[in-house]
């Protein structure tokens, strides 16, 4: 399955692996040196560095934590960078993570993340497959690096396969009612809809009115656990989000999936995550003050003069049980153009 974009004539896809393995005393660096896969390896390198020093660190629980896929753009909005991520360590027993992804001009990926996240499904399958399978056997991560050769050799179907992901994405936000994400949100207690959405539309708004003197922190959504709907369940969150916010679509929110307590979360950092969250990845829990707390009635963003009627109105048309998810994607892009 070829890595899907929005082609540009200029758009030349490139990859990055880096990291530690098992078998090999020193680091595994491939086509590394590009600006934006240096800047994350500096985030990550910072964020195990921090968690190696909390007292609930635990290697075992480390090792254990699983690959998780992410979305990262670089600081100064050019670059995309999205693979999967997952801890490791090396011959010597010293820690790290091995990351591979692709990276692509933002304009060609970030504000198009609801439909990547279908169309590039299988290519995030395969990079988790690959990576465990070099942490398990590998030396030289060969096979890992014919997979990504592979991937940037088919590009040239990427833009047929986002409009087909969008196609289906459409399709599915039109035939699946809103119920649905409220049912989610209720299995993992981390309050309703109605809350959710509006952090999406005034914690997007605080960002935007203060960007960089805001508090950065991550919402974290439940996926789905009905088989074969978490993907679909992630790009209706992303198309949420989309909708909800008025940041600049090149800046649109570094994301990543992680696996607590038996389930899946899509975790959405409209500015980039903190070395602090990111010890989710090496099998901490995160810490409050990193997660927006959705159900906080006295956070800043409740105090907009709008708030209070974007509350009624989505509360009054949430009511309605057979309201799709379009809809509420239609409803969400009307307050938030409405909005002084």
């Amino acid at each position: 399955m070829p890595i899907s974009f929005i082609r540009a004539s200029d758009v030349a896809p490139q990859y990055a692996v880096f990291g530690k393995l098992p078998r090999r005393a020193d680091f595994v660096r491939i086509n590394a040196t590009h600006p934006v896969a240096q800047e994350f390896d500096q985030l990550l390198a910072k964020s195990l560095t921090w968690a190696q020093q909390q007292p609930d660190w635990n290697e075992a629980a480390y090792l254990a934590a699983g690959p998780s896929d992410f979305h990262f753009t670089s600081a100064d909005g050019r670059w995309a960078f999205f693979g999967v991520v997952q801890p490791s360590r090396d011959e010597a027993g010293r820690l790290y993570p091995l990351v591979a992804g692709a990276i692509l001009p933002a304009a060609a990926v970030s504000p198009h993340l609801p439909e990547l996240a279908i169309a590039n499904e299988l290519f995030f399958v395969g990079l988790r497959d690959q990576l465990t399978t070099a942490i398990d056997n590998s030396v030289e991560m060969l096979a890992c690096r014919q997979f990504l050769d592979a991937q940037l050799a088919q590009s040239n179907r990427a833009s047929a396969d986002v409009e087909l992901a969008s196609n289906v994405l459409e399709r599915y936000l039109q035939q699946t009612t809103a119920a649905n994400l409220q049912s989610d949100l209720v299995d993992s207690s981390r309050g309703g809809l109605e809350a959710h959405l509006l952090a999406f539309v005034f914690y997007g708004e605080l960002l935007r009115r203060y960007l960089g003197s805001a508090p950065r922190q991550v919402i974290l959504l439940p996926l789905p656990q009905r088989p074969g709907e978490d993907i679909l369940g992630m790009a209706t969150w992303l198309a949420l989000y989309r909708a909800a916010t008025r940041l600049p679509a090149i800046r649109f929110p570094h994301c990543l999936t992680m696996n607590r307590d038996g389930r899946r979360y899509l975790a959405l950092a409209p500015e980039c995550f903190t070395e602090r969250f990111l010890g989710v990845l090496w099998g901490l829990q995160p810490e409050p003050l990193t997660v927006v707390n959705v159900l906080d009635d006295d956070a800043p963003w409740t105090r907009h003069q709008s708030y209070a009627e974007a509350s009624y109105i989505l509360g009054r048309q949430l009511a309605d049980p057979g309201l799709n998810l379009n809809s509420l994607r239609n409803i969400l892009e009307k307050l938030t153009s409405s909005i002084a």
